[in-house]
């Protein structure tokens, strides 16, 4: 379980700048770079423990096909176990030759980032690996129950990969009737027993499918995946460990959290969980401790979090659920599968979630909360747990689904600039830039993790090309950000007309990148969906003096159900203003809306109006 990555990059993240890929396609099946074939054995014990044996067989078809298998990790809990029990490797046209026991090592695995765990990892390389080289290994392993788990879960998914699968059969087994949910299986036959205690799960053909030049910001939302479980139910899975939470939850806050509860007695509900929040924040590290057992599910107890003075998600947001309950704010803990790309859920299993957070009621608003993160704007949901399900812990200890909604769209930055030209062409500029929801919790962010001095660089370097005696002015930012931000910048521009033809043109930063990005995406035949990031509003107000421009703007507007852009100038007697603004309504936009004839109306509309936004302009003499 892990916590949002933040990125350093500010403005241009809020302005949705992506590279342009070249041509985009289905990868075809002669570049595959592997030919495999998978055969799997599962039985699934009556405690949830599992056991499985799985056999590989590879025919190395590229150069990159060798490297891919130049070295194979296995890293698995200390209490869990693996083993390797045949491998060999056939060059062509000879016999195959056994691995030597040399090429096998097993050692304990490195810590993560934040926190400690007790996980071993075997190696295995198979030496003289060149194109036509075939290798087999078959895997042997013992997965132990996790605690408080009646009903086992097991996901499988097939993504897109560079490895041609020419066979994959799959056999699980049970103690009890399994039951079985499937999307986009339609590539595999399903053969279940009569009492459902067995399944085979065959692939008919083989199959090939990678993507290849595809955006930064590109994903497959949907693949083909099974989920296997011993219930449908969500109690079955959760009962008990819901149990287990409200029994943590039912003890005495410890010393630290009731004196904090204290203290926030009178502030008004949002003040409470703010204080709250910022607490934890202080005070706590998110790091995990695996090192005595695999824990799964279940948390420490109030006690032993203040103790460590650490903990991992389920850790922090049993602690910040127990700290609201005291505030007398409606708090419970719930889980959801955090990332920027959720899988809808199939089964409601423990396999299915990977996160915890709290979702309180505040001010008869619902807010989704996550300790584990380094700022917190309160009343919004972070990107990372948006418009997705999530299983709720209720006061009664039954665990129900309920869905974290897509944030609607609100100021992320607006920018007020005044920019006058000297007869060098230089521009002496003042800018006022209000920023709200996510770029301001990038900017609190990044004053932490880069400091002050560098995160105000990192702004004047946005504010154009080539810049001198930048100056920025703002208030310390902190844990918890306000609704809206005010940053000042006064610097010299000294490059911010372009010389096209002899002529000075003026060409706001704002112009065209998104929709030459999207343009791109239909042009090169792109077929994965894009990730856009928060929804957001986003303006410019542009002022411009010291130059004549070369013509009138004229207003424009696009409204859609994925963007509404609007552009409009004002000329006065020695001033020329720009007014923009632009509001991304949805955090995704589908492969099949930007293919649609309306997204391409939309897009024409919106090009055309940046066209008209560059500007040759002539200087006047005086300065």
């Amino acid at each position: 379980m892990h916590r949002f990555t933040f990125s350093k990059s500010l403005i241009c993240a809020t302005l949705g700048i992506v590279s342009l890929p070249s041509y985009a396609a289905l990868q075809p099946a002669s570049e595959a770079a592997l030919a495999g074939e998978t055969a799997k054995n599962c039985h699934f014990n009556k405690d949830t423990s599992t056991d499985c044996t799985t056999t590989y067989r590879y025919t190395i078809l590229t150069n990159n096909g060798r490297e891919m298998l130049s070295r194979i990790d296995f890293s698995f809990p200390e209490t869990d176990r693996l083993e390797i029990i045949d491998a060999q490797s056939t060059q062509p046209g000879g016999k195959p030759v056994a691995l030597a026991p040399s090429q096998i090592d097993t050692r304990m695995a490195p810590n993560p980032d934040q926190g400690f765990q007790r996980a071993r990892q075997t190696s295995i390389a198979f030496p003289n690996l060149r194109i036509g080289t075939r290798i087999m290994y078959t895997v042997r392993e013992h997965t132990v129950a996790k605690p408080l788990m009646e009903h086992f879960h097991y996901p499988m998914m097939f993504g897109p990969a560079p490895v041609r699968s020419d066979a994959f059969k799959s056999t699980f087994t049970a103690e009890q009737p399994m039951v079985w949910r499937s999307e986009l299986m339609e590539d595999f036959t399903f053969n279940p027993s009569s009492d459902n205690k067995t399944l085979v799960i065959e692939q008919q053909k083989p199959r090939f499918v990678n993507y290849i030049n595809e955006a930064g910001n590109a994903y497959i939302r949907q693949m083909p995946r099974v989920e296997i479980a011993s219930s449908s139910q969500v109690q079955d899975h959760f009962g008990n460990l819901a149990a287990r939470y409200q029994q943590i939850l039912g003890a005495s806050l410890p010393a630290g959290a009731a004196k904090v509860v204290s203290g926030l007695k009178g502030l008004p509900a949002a003040g409470r969980v703010s204080g709250v929040m910022q607490y934890i924040h202080e005070q706590y590290r998110y790091m995990g401790d695996w090192r005595a057992t695999d824990r799964g599910y279940v948390p420490f107890t109030l006690k032993e979090i203040e103790e460590r003075g650490y903990g991992d998600c389920k850790d922090l947001s049993v602690l910040l659920t127990a700290m609201l309950k005291a505030s007398d704010i409606t708090a419970q803990t719930a889980w959801v599968s955090r990332g920027s790309n959720p899988l809808g859920l199939l089964l409601p299993g423990t396999g299915a979630a990977n996160h915890a957070i709290v979702k309180a009621q505040v001010n008869g608003q619902v807010w989704w909360l996550d300790p584990t993160n380094p700022v917190f704007m309160p009343g919004r949901s972070m990107p990372d747990i948006q418009n997705r399900w999530a299983l709720v812990i209720d006061a009664e200890g039954k665990v129900y689904q309920d869905h974290i909604p897509e944030e609607q769209p609100s100021l992320s930055m607006g920018v007020k600039k005044f920019e006058h030209f000297n007869r060098d062409g230089q521009a002496r500029t003042t800018a006022e830039v209000q920023m709200g929801q996510m770029t301001l919790m990038q900017l609190s962010y990044a004053d932490t993790d880069s400091g002050v001095s560098a995160t105000d660089l990192n702004l004047c370097n946005h504010f154009g090309k080539e810049i001198g005696d930048c100056k920025i002015s703002r208030e310390k930012t902190g844990f918890v950000v306000p609704e809206r931000y005010k940053v000042q910048a006064t610097l010299t521009n000294l490059r911010p007309l372009e010389n096209l033809s002899g002529q000075q043109v003026y060409k706001p930063a704002f112009a065209s990148e998104r929709w030459d990005s999207l343009m791109n995406y239909r042009r090169t035949g792109q077929l994965a969906d894009l990730y856009m990031a928060d929804p957001e509003t986003v303006t410019y107000d542009i002022t411009l003096s010291g130059a004549e421009v070369g013509k009138e703007i004229k207003t424009c507007k696009v409204n859609s159900p994925w963007f509404d852009m609007e552009l409009s100038s004002k000329r006065s007697k020695e001033e020329y203003r720009y007014l923009y603004s632009m509001t991304q309504k949805h955090s995704w936009l589908s492969h099949d809306e930007i293919m649609s004839a309306p997204f391409e109306a939309m897009l024409q509309q919106a090009r055309a109006c940046n066209e008209n936004m560059q500007q040759v302009v002539q200087l006047v003499t005086r300065s």
